[in-house]
């Protein structure tokens, strides 16, 4: 039988791709010859139609392991671009392998260059070693990033190799290619001015990406435009032997306009901004309704109780929980009434979402606290408009001046809000604690509440440590904004506290330091140019409310994890011993797992689901639980019952949108220090070392707090770091070895407001 006769009788590559990907057990040509219900005799027609199949990229998304007992199939992966070089080669990641790196070409068969954000099929070449870098080519584009991106016009006057000096220096790379050779040349012709059919003069401008990941320089026609504008440039399709080329859309600015540094970060970091006009309305229509009204259409009571250990504020056997003090009546809508509680918030000064309140008091037994959250979970119903939304952002974004809410203004800032002196609907956490801070006994229910007072953490802070007022101060240390600010029981912050001291007990004393790094605030002026970095305070009022945060978070996971609710549990693995000192980012995934930094065996996200997706998910699961206050079909739609496959999908993609939320925020600040820091170049600033590599260290200002990086070729000649001889380097100056956590004084050369980046050299007199 030949080769073609066997192969047209097998089913085509989509039946068996199918086939493959339904199930993870391992299987070979005869399993699956057997599962299609075809004879044994097509093995041979099978091998080859699943070598075919390697090379067209549809066996690249099979489970680890799939296939058996079938060698020499060319190896295929999904990847996405992660930053495009200057020598016309990228690195991609594979979804399932964040941490591992590919390099590829950056240009697909027909010469189309391929840009951060792309996703391929790439077939990669044989492995040499199992610690090396992987290479292959990209096969087929699956998705296209935007061909649409931010840039800035650089200066004419610049010539080859150099830079205006607002601008950090090129990356250093040693290693060309056809792209690099193309950017020299377009770098070498002269401006060619033109007109245009207006006759407006045009001329040839040079753009360079605002977004770090493309290494890469423009060029288009268009009017004459001030060195650092920014524009909304798009990549025009590539032709063979020719420089990429781009025109402008639009322009933006100035690098230095107000508000430019966020939105920038906006753009270099795709997300959602704006709202669908579905989602937009039903915000509107939900937040037009009276409070007290929507807790009257309630379809659940709020005397759920729950049993188990408390492993997350220390063990204990839990009862039955107590009613909560004073005998509070019940509403009519079955929810607990709290409203004579009074629940405070406290957050930063300019925070405008309000997600939990807390309070507490002292009990025979120890301390009785109540952790109240927003009720998210009754306005955001599952498949909605705004479910969507809030699912597709995955949680808010804050930037200085700037918030890309996860839900419309109306029921993040208004609605859900737990404001002063307003009623909110809300979830709530009761919990029993020994004073030893180990947990009694639980209850999860649903309530009404009115927040007593808006506290900030300073005003906590120095209610709880009151010294000498100045006469011109307010004899009050809590804010004067909140009108029930001066009816605060005069013992609810001492006890508040006390309680959080217990809680903090009752961790491990093994706990690791979960404190994070030292973070810096900016401060804007009126017209949003940065005025200061300055560190931001760590008070013991912050550490008062993360006690009870994670007392509530841990007690909502152990509740699932008791329920078998299908929900999403935040894990934190250890560091590997080949790691060291270097932590992997927490995440999250639908089974409970050892959570390092706080030393939990079991935890999650519960307590702002306002601003983080996962914890609306966690409130449906759990609220599903509760026994219905009546039987209505707007029960079943409380939680969708995620699958697991459905759950590790939303956890990868919440993973995800919390890193570019994370990256994001971190490039807004680094674009506001580079245009804080535009005075000080030339001048001598001390950086902390915090890391080290083949090609230089990685530091850290002291002044902004912003990352930045000292190329080996920008140390002194002295410290021999740019020595390639063989002989080892044994004289170097104890004082000025670049060891990790030491403070070394460094020049700034230039910045780039644009890129959010800063070209440093050691000072040679570094100590």
């Amino acid at each position: 039988m030949s080769k073609g006769i066997g192969a047209s009788a097998l089913p085509g590559h989509e039946v068996i791709r199918q086939f493959l990907e339904a199930d993870n057990a391992p299987v070979g040509p005869t399993d699956i010859l057997r599962a299609l219900g075809l004879p044994a005799r097509l093995k041979a027609a099978l091998r080859a139609t699943l070598h075919d199949m390697a090379l067209a990229g549809d066996l690249a998304c099979l489970p680890p392991g799939r296939l058996k007992g079938v060698t020499g199939l060319p190896e295929t992966v999904r990847a996405t671009l992660t930053r495009l070089r200057s020598d016309g080669q990228a690195y991609a990641s594979q979804p399932d392998h964040l941490g591992t790196s590919i390099l590829l070409t950056a240009t697909l068969p027909d010469g189309t260059l391929l840009l951060p954000g792309d996703e391929v099929i790439a077939r990669l070449r044989p492995r040499l070693s199992l610690r090396g870098r992987r290479e292959g080519r990209p096969l087929r584009l699956i998705s296209a990033a935007p061909r649409c991106f931010p840039a800035t016009v650089q200066a004419a006057s610049t010539q080859p190799g150099k830079e205006a000096q607002t601008h950090t220096h090129p990356p250093r790379t040693s290693d060309g290619g056809s792209l690099a050779a193309l950017q020299t040349a377009q770098q070498e012709s002269a401006i060619a001015p033109s007109l245009d059919t207006s006759g407006r003069s045009q001329q040839t401008i040079r753009l360079v990406p605002c977004d770090r990941r493309f290494d890469l320089v423009l060029h288009t026609v268009s009017e004459p435009l001030a060195p650092d504008t920014v524009v909304l440039a798009e990549m025009r399709p590539q032709q063979a032997g020719k420089p990429p080329e781009a025109h402008i859309r639009s322009v933006l600015g100035p690098v230095d306009a107000p508000g430019m540094a966020a939105r920038l970060a906006v753009l270099t970091h795709p997300m959602p901004t704006a709202f669908s006009p579905e989602a937009e309305t039903e915000a509107h229509l939900l937040a037009s309704r009276p409070v007290d009204a929507e807790a009257a259409a309630s379809t659940f009571t709020g005397t759920g109780t729950g049993t188990g250990t408390g492993t997350g504020t220390g063990t204990g056997t839990t009862s039955s929980t107590p009613d909560l003090p004073r005998k509070l009546p019940t509403h009519p809508s079955g929810r607990r009434d709290l409203r004579s509680i009074p629940l405070v918030t406290i957050d930063e000064e300019t925070a405008q979402d309000f997600d939990d309140a807390i309070w507490a008091e002292r009990t025979d037994d120890g301390f009785h606290i109540l952790i109240a959250i927003a009720d998210v979970a009754h306005y955001v119903r599952p498949g909605s408009a705004l479910d969507q939304e809030a699912r597709n952002r995955g949680n808010s974004v804050y930037l200085p001046g700037q918030v890309v809410p996860m839900l419309p203004l109306a029921l993040s800032a208004g609605l859900c809000s737990l404001k002063p002196g307003e009623d909110r609907l809300c979830v709530y956490i009761d919990l029993q604690i020994t004073p030893q801070g180990q947990r009694i006994s639980g209850t999860l229910g649903r309530g009404l509440m009115r927040s007593a007072a808006r506290l900030t953490y300073q005003a906590v802070q120095a209610a709880l440590e009151p010294s000498p007022q100045p006469a011109s101060s307010s004899s009050s240390p809590l804010p004067s904004g909140s009108d029930a600010s001066s009816s605060l029981p005069p013992d609810l912050l001492p006890t508040l506290m006390a309680a959080a001291q217990a809680l903090r007990q009752a961790q491990s004393p093994q706990a690791a330091d979960v404190t994070p790094e030292e973070e810096f605030v900016v401060t804007l002026d009126a017209q949003g140019l940065p005025t200061a970095f300055t560190p931001r305070q760590r008070l013991p009022a912050h550490g008062l409310v993360a006690s009870f945060m994670i007392a509530a978070n841990g007690f909502a996971a152990e509740e699932l994890d008791r329920r078998m609710a299908p929900g999403l549990f935040r894990v934190h693995p250890a560091p590997s011993p080949t790691m060291g000192l270097c932590r992997q980012m927490a995440r999250y995934a639908p089974r409970p797992a050892w959570h390092d930094g706080l030393r939990l065996a079991c935890y999650t996200h519960f307590t702002s689901p306002i601003r983080r997706y996962a914890d609306l998910v966690n409130h449906r699961t759990l609220l599903a639980t509760l026994e219905p206050f009546n039987t209505t079909p707007q029960t079943g739609s409380e939680s969708d019952t995620l699958s697991t496959r459905a759950a590790h999908a939303l956890a990868g993609h919440l993973h995800l949108a919390e890193r570019r939320a994370s990256s994001a925020t971190q490039a807004c600040y680094n674009r506001l220090a580079a245009l804080f820091l535009r005075p000080f170049i030339g001048q001598i600033l001390h950086a902390r070392v915090t890391g080290t590599t083949r090609t230089g260290a990685t530091v850290t200002l002291t002044k902004t707090g912003t990352p930045s990086f000292l190329f080996s070729s920008a140390l002194p000649d002295e410290l021999r770091m740019n020595d390639d001889s063989p002989t080892p380097c044994t004289s170097l100056p104890s004082e000025a070895a670049l060891q990790v956590g030491a403070v070394v004084p460094v020049v700034l050369i230039s910045t780039n407001p644009a890129q959010g980046t800063l070209d440093l050299a050691l000072a040679r007199n570094a100590r």
